[in-house]
């Protein structure tokens, strides 16, 4: 199976008033798939449904209808064993690094946290060496460890919040604008090791943005959202190429102008 992650008519809807009779579609009959090991970018403008998908897919919100697929099963459905190697497997990293730590907790416990929760690691030593192995990846130094959240960078920061994510060995990372914090300069670096990191260890990734040069660089298909509904979706190509939907070549329009 080629497909990691299916999402069919996906809807959330939320209600609001006084008396909750006013609703709203936040996100509206969403289908799309998440290829194994590929890049699916997801572009549209603030209040467009994108997190509050996202939401849906970790399970932070429930669907009012539709259905989300993990490996061909109905993530609803999942048994409690399930369920937690399903939060596991699907790992969310923020457009605010800063706001992803504890600013009380030094680095190391930030790190050491999510493997006692899974109960990863027999030993603490054990536990260190997985540490030491995945900031190598990320580009860190062990040094870091003995520090707290405000005494690193930004860039130092999101890549300690993607470590922390790998530790968990993910299947599927969604990024939330997780540049849109950081220095150009930074960014670049961040998205340079995403797509190392993705071609390692065959990650899958929905990348979420409202910049369309963004995901001409990464991504390898790309959905447009307006208003809570998928107008447009297709490869990278054809949606940089021939966008069919006016709202697209808006998106493009404007990138365009602003170039």
């Amino acid at each position: 199976m080629s497909d990691i992650l299916e999402l069919r008519a996906v809807c959330r809807t939320f209600s609001h008033g006084i008396f909750h009779t006013h609703t709203t579609k936040a996100v509206d009959r969403v289908s799309f798939s998440l290829e194994r090991g590929k890049t699916f970018g997801l572009v549209g403008n603030s209040g467009c449904g994108k997190t509050t998908l996202s939401r849906l897919i970790t399970r932070v919100l429930p669907l009012t209808s539709g259905q989300i697929l993990f490996e061909g099963t109905d993530i609803t459905r999942f048994p409690r064993p399930q369920a937690k190697h399903y939060h596991r497997a699907v790992q969310m990293i923020f457009q605010n690094p800063e706001a992803s730590l504890d600013p009380s907790m030094r680095l190391r416990d930030s790190l050491l946290e999510p493997l006692s929760l899974h109960h990863i690691g027999h030993t603490q030593t054990e536990r260190m060496e997985r540490i030491a192995h995945m900031l190598k990846l990320v580009g860190l130094p062990e040094s870091l460890l003995s520090r707290y959240p405000h005494q690193i960078s930004g860039g130092e920061a999101q890549r300690l919040v993607i470590c922390r994510a790998l530790l968990l060995e993910p299947k599927i990372l969604l990024l939330d604008e997780p540049t849109a914090m950081l220095d150009v300069s930074v960014q670049a670096s961040i998205l340079h090791l995403l797509r190392a990191l993705q071609q390692e260890l065959g990650l899958t990734y929905l990348y979420i943005t409202h910049d369309i040069e963004l995901l001409a660089w990464i991504s390898d298909r790309i959905g447009v959202m307006q208003q809570g509904q998928l107008v447009e979706l297709g490869s990278r190509e054809q949606i940089l190429n021939a966008p069919a939907h006016p709202y697209t070549r808006a998106l493009l329009d404007a990138y365009t102008h602003w170039k």
